[in-house]
């Protein structure tokens, strides 16, 4: 191989080099934006996005275009309630297919998102959880050398609904650990330990991978431990609420079942 064709190939591996850079960047950034969608943390996932008018939020529900619409959606700087202690949006992208384009300057990305959901509904503060799986298609765009988001569409193929009775809070699944005769821990685990209160948001590693800057878990965590009691009463309020929904019968179902049985 003489000088030229060294040069070449270099060169040729320099560029792979930089796609697989470009492909890890745009991964980790969906990976990042599920973490903070699990808590609805709206700030930081405000930041994921691209500064243009062209954005666009292609959801179930509606379009939301722009920088603007994505503020508009997440109730960023509104006066809208965080959500409750109970809420739960644990939906995991998986199976990511990304593909840069031949500039570098945009990406493609197709993900499966599989989890539990419990979104306390606004207006009755009932909890029905779920179970759902949906398909992302994306669109990516780097600004000033970082990757954000700049189309999303989604669909939600598969939806199974939990009942409510069913749902263990980690409040009691903190009880049943702190019953079960473990061998002897080195550290026993404390009374009041944070990892087992709703709404706690476990703390990253990480700063955000758009801004740099760190995230916001420390302060809704201590607004959050400040009143633990208070936090476990509104999650057991929401998931009784959800328990006691029952499907009414139809017209004449009761009168019928009423005359077999004298029969």
């Amino acid at each position: 191989m003489n000088a030229k064709e060294m040069e070449a190939r270099l060169k040729a591996l320099e560029k792979k080099v930089g796609i697989l850079d470009d492909i890890n960047e745009v991964k980790r950034l969906q990976r990042v934006y599920s973490y903070y969608v699990m808590h609805m943390m709206r700030d930081e996932i405000y930041d994921c996005f691209a500064d243009r008018a062209d954005v666009s939020l292609h959801w179930l529900e509606g379009t939301w275009k722009g920088k603007e619409g994505v503020k508009r959606y997440f109730g960023v700087g509104s006066d809208r309630p965080e959500p409750p202690p109970g809420f739960l949006h644990q939906v995991m992208p998986i199976a990511g297919v990304v593909d840069v384009s031949p500039d570098g300057k945009t990406a493609k990305g197709r993900w499966y998102s599989f989890g539990g959901v419990a979104v306390p509904d606004q207006k009755t503060g009932k909890t029905r959880p779920s179970i759902v799986g949906g398909l992302y298609e994306i669109d990516y765009i780097k600004e000033k050398g970082v990757w954000k988001f700049w189309k999303i569409d989604w669909i939600i193929p598969l939806s199974i609904k939990i009942p409510a009775e069913s749902w263990t809070t980690v409040e009691d699944l903190g009880r049943a650990i702190a019953n079960f005769n473990a061998p002897g821990a080195d550290i026993p685990i404390e009374k009041g330990d944070p990892r087992f209160v709703s709404g706690y948001i476990f703390p990253f590693h990480f700063d955000h991978p758009v801004t740099g800057k760190p995230t916001s878990e420390n302060r809704k965590n201590a607004k959050l431990l400040s009143n633990v009691k208070a936090a476990e009463k509104a999650v057991k309020k929401s998931f009784a609420a959800g328990s006691r929904a029952k499907v009414k019968a139809k017209p004449g179902v009761k009168e019928k079942a009423k005359s077999k049985a004298k029969k």
